[in-house]
């Protein structure tokens, strides 16, 4: 019997997010055993949010003092998700009795386990961390459980969220988020205000768009403000949230959630908010890979044209095609 699973994914918002459905199937599979995560300090509050984690451990940077921590902990198990030289260079001084991790990358040959977690041709990026967890349960002789219609139900807090974003009557809350951390671009500051406008003439709802950031993202917010600045157009910026796991259940609040390929994009996947993605254009089908966990039904994706020339220019978005789609599913969705 398992007591303890260490988890290894310590990098970005959105990679973490997907990985969900991983703990979904490691925890209904094993559910007494207590399942931690190996996280970025930025994650800490977030990971702890997730039913199928039972506690974190934060990335300190101090190698030494890890591994001492890790020792400590005693785990069966530790399953590296997210691996690079570095991991694999820390775990092989501890002693644990199980450990597996994908079989990409040189070094990964250095582990004795590895999974195939190459995801076929359309399917979802997210499936590779199902795929090594679903090794495990096999090395284990462990049934493999399906997945659930939705990862992560808060909908019992969805009204207060409604009202700490102030909105009124029948109003529509359109979150956007037009910063990116992740590999594709996001659409000029101009589009994105262009965008409102379009979706505010379509659609037969009373929409209020609600701007969301953080850090320096700010900036980018105010200037697409400042853009419908003339009109009538109901836009605001969100009010910040002290961490990134009470923003995470602020998304509960919202009709549909507008961005590039961010970690908050991914977030309202998992409430199964409607969600819009505006991806790059290649060749490896991004709007399949990079999914959001929502219904296919609630899921729309833009790109620019496919090509070496055009498929990073998201200023080629056709953004009255986005529009016009967009409305239709608000008009349609919410009539």
């Amino acid at each position: 019997m398992m007591e303890k699973i260490l988890f290894i994914r310590h990098d970005k918002i959105g990679d973490f997010i997907l990985t969900w459905p991983a703990f979904y199937i490691l925890k209904k599979a094993l559910p007494n055993t207590r399942i931690e995560v190996f996280v970025a300090p930025v994650m800490k509050s977030f990971a702890l949010t997730c039913p199928y984690i039972d506690d974190v451990v934060v990335d300190t940077g101090d190698d030494a003092q890890l591994i001492e921590q890790i020792e400590a902990n005693r785990y069966d198990a530790i399953i590296v998700s997210y691996s690079d030289f570095r991991i694999y260079n820390l775990l092989r001084k501890i002693n644990v009795p199980y450990k597996i991790a994908p079989n990409s990358g040189w070094f990964q040959y250095l582990y004795r386990r590895r999974a195939d977690t190459k995801y076929k041709k359309g399917e979802p990026c997210w499936r590779g961390g199902c795929m090594l967890v679903e090794q495990f349960l096999l090395d284990h002789h462990i049934a493999i459980p399906p997945q659930p219609a939705q990862l992560w139900d808060v909908s019992s807090e969805r009204e207060q969220w409604r009202k700490y974003y102030q909105q009124q009557n029948d109003e529509k809350l359109i979150f956007i988020h037009p910063g990116t951390g992740g590999s594709s671009g996001s659409l000029p500051e101009a589009h994105f205000a262009e965008l409102m406008t379009k979706i505010n003439q379509l659609t037969n709802l009373d929409c209020r768009f609600v701007l969301t950031y953080s850090g320096d993202e700010k900036a980018l917010a105010l200037n697409i403000q400042s853009l419908l600045a003339k009109t009538d157009i109901k836009v605001e910026l969100a009010t910040p949230l002290k961490n990134l796991a009470d923003f995470a259940r602020s998304i509960v609040a919202a009709d549909m959630f507008i961005a590039g390929s961010t970690g908050p994009l991914h977030i309202a996947g998992l409430h199964n908010v409607p969600t819009v993605g505006f991806y790059a254009g290649r060749r490896s089908e991004p709007k399949v890979r990079w999914q959001t966990l929502s219904e296919s039904s609630k899921r729309l994706a833009f790109t620019p044209p496919v090509g070496r020339r055009t498929g990073r220019n998201m200023a080629l978005v056709d953004i009255d095609d986005a529009a016009t789609k967009i409305s239709a599913f608000l008009n349609r969705f919410y009539a």
